[in-house]
């Protein structure tokens, strides 16, 4: 575990990894600070893609989980920690969903495996598709070195989806499902 955890920072510039005094790494505690740069994703609330989702709740209910809508207030944020940057995604076409299994995690008698998706909803294809290469950029870059619990963001036309789950041994649930919006048409 310990190799993977060197494997992964490896590669991050001393320069970029250290905070504008150059004494130390940046962590959640140095952001943001006062020369922290901020940048702001507008989403907008547009009808459609409805099948998607709903063919998610099939799939879901079939697979044993339940699957609701929740109050998406507040406003998600993307922390670059190389670049002391924060993305802030804004506006009304924010939606996020929890997902948690009816079933126990095999070998477990309390422990259920449970993820969110937040779906972000763009003007156009190509405006969702810049706004996912930002946003993955910043998943991407951080790799291991945040302690992180498993995300990944996919792309479906208009909307970004960001998928997260709390352990680590649940991580398959969202690649699978990651797959599914990946794919649908």
């Amino acid at each position: 575990m310990l190799i993977f955890f060197v494997l992964s920072c490896k590669g991050i510039s001393k320069k970029n990894n250290h905070n504008d005094t150059g004494e130390k790494p940046f962590s959640t505690k140095d952001i943001p600070n006062a020369n922290t740069q901020y940048d702001t994703i507008y989403t907008v609330k547009l009808a459609g893609n409805v099948q998607l989702i709903d063919a998610l709740i099939t799939k879901l209910k079939q697979a044993d989980f339940t699957f609701e809508e929740q109050d998406s207030r507040g406003e998600p944020s993307y922390i670059n920690y190389t670049e002391n940057r924060i993305t802030i995604v804004e506006g009304n076409g924010i939606r996020k969903y929890f997902a948690i299994s009816k079933k126990p995690e095999k070998d477990s008698k309390n422990l259920y495996p449970d993820f969110w998706i937040w779906v972000y909803k763009f003007q156009t294809d190509d405006i969702a598709q810049q706004h996912y290469e930002q946003l993955n950029k910043v998943q991407s870059s951080e790799r291991y070195c945040n302690g992180k619990s498993p995300e990944k963001l996919v792309l479906n036309g208009n909307e970004v989806f960001h998928l997260s789950t709390r352990a680590e041994a649940f991580r398959t649930y969202i690649e699978k499902y990651d797959e599914f919006i990946k794919s649908f048409r």
